[in-house]
């Protein structure tokens, strides 16, 4: 190919070449084809691009993370059947069950567990849920009426249903907003009737909007009394129990009451998992920076790929400019200004790379919160610096092999090469 002189007309020889004329020459040798040039940087790009997208994708979790928990308060409390094991720094549930939790272990701890302001018992399951002539699976969750000030969710039209349908078993139901557009479109579906799992349901209330968490869509739930649901599902067991402490002082002695009331009640065995809300965030901000880590990790991949790209195009372009490194030799270049224009080559179709991906992770991070604005991204500044050092440090590390190569061409085998 037809290359641009690659020593600077006022540094006669070739010797004593700055580091910034040795910038210049590399824009120039890389202009002289910038297709090829492009397609080389396109493995950079797109590994600077996964790697700062997959962070600021993690970082937008854990806020979320931080403040649904921060709405909830730090003193609610989870109760699950299982003992709990701690592994290797980590939490684990054990699920090999002695006992179930039952609605008359909820109604013991509210009633003999002085440091608590509120319980509701809960019973999970996936169901068929009908409406004339629309049909589709979503949640249904049985509760008790305490749910909504305890998760902080509270009805939009209508209501909640109230102590007297839990202990009455009445069929009500209140609607996730996802679940009432699916079912109802732009209807008010107050009053009307849906069938759930072939059991019809009154509809008495809307629940506020709350979007998707960790992949799952908080808004697909239908909601009903958690008597009624036990009998739906066919089950006597909850799948947990959610329970607020008066206070957050009080989370510690609530804890302990509650362990020790549960295992006077199931023989002596201790066989449920009390964990408190900042246990649960710590449990999800680990389980969070886990995969973040394995994921930038694999993203990380595509940049080494485009740094073995770097190294193909350098190897490339040093045979189509053996001439020219022999004639720098011959009029007096050394070996290290040699080893230093394509290092500096390298470095800089590899920085190059890095900024023009992270441009475009700026660019598609913006499209993005324009039309999802419910997911939260946020790009931070360290992961944006690691991702552009790393893809100068991969400039450096797949150029040396090729530079060095160059430095050490003898001119005379240089300038017989055609």
């Amino acid at each position: 190919m037809a290359v641009r002189p690659a020593v600077p007309s006022h540094s006669p020889q070739g010797m004593g070449v700055t580091f910034w004329e040795s910038v210049q020459v590399a824009l120039n040798t890389l202009g002289a084809n910038k297709l090829r040039t492009g397609l080389t940087m396109l493995g950079i790009i797109i590994g600077v691009f996964a790697v700062i997208g997959l962070v600021s994708l993690s970082a937008g979790s854990r806020r979320f993370v931080s403040d649904r928990f921060a709405a909830m308060g730090s003193n609610l409390l989870l109760i699950m059947p299982g003992r709990q094991e701690t592994i290797g720094g980590g939490l684990m549930v054990n699920f090999s069950l002695v006992h179930k939790l039952t609605l008359a272990d909820a109604d013991a701890i509210r009633r003999r567990v002085p440091s608590i302001s509120g319980v509701a018992p809960v019973v999970y399951g996936m169901g068929q849920v009908k409406h004339e002539g629309v049909s589709r699976n979503s949640w249904v969750t049985g509760t008790g009426d305490e749910y909504p000030a305890l998760r902080d969710q509270n009805p939009v039209a209508g209501q909640f249903f109230g102590p007297e349908d839990v202990d009455r078993e009445r069929r009500v139901a209140a609607l996730g907003s996802k679940a009432r557009a699916e079912l109802f479109g732009d209807e008010s579906p107050l009053g009307r009737f849906i069938v759930i799992m072939g059991t019809p349901f009154r509809v008495i209330g809307v629940m506020e909007p709350r979007g998707i968490s960790l992949g799952f869509d908080l808004d697909d739930v239908v909601f009903i009394p958690v008597t009624a649901a036990r009998r739906l599902f066919n089950t006597d067991s909850l799948y947990h129990i959610i329970v607020r402490a008066a206070s957050d002082a009080e989370v510690p002695a609530a804890t302990a009451s509650i362990r020790e009331l549960m295992r006077a009640r199931h023989g002596g065995d201790d066989d449920i998992t009390v964990l408190s809300q900042n246990q649960l965030r710590e449990t999800l901000n680990s389980i969070l920076d886990a995969l973040t880590v394995v994921l930038a990790g694999i993203a990380a991949i595509s940049l080494i790929v485009g740094g073995i790209g770097i190294m193909n195009i350098m190897l490339a372009s040093i045979s189509e400019r053996t001439r020219e490194i022999g004639l720098r030799k011959a009029v007096g270049a050394r070996q290290r200004d040699i080893l230093a224009q394509f290092l500096v080559e390298s470095v800089v179709l590899s920085t190059f790379g890095g900024l023009i991906g992270f441009i475009l992770t700026i660019a598609v991070v913006a499209a993005v919160r324009r039309i999802f604005p419910s997911i939260i991204i946020v790009i931070t500044s360290w992961s944006a610096i690691l991702a552009l050092t790393f893809s100068a440090v991969i400039g450096i590390f797949f150029g040396v092999f090729p530079a060095r190569r160059a430095a050490r061409l003898s001119p005379i085998d240089a300038l017989r090469m055609e």
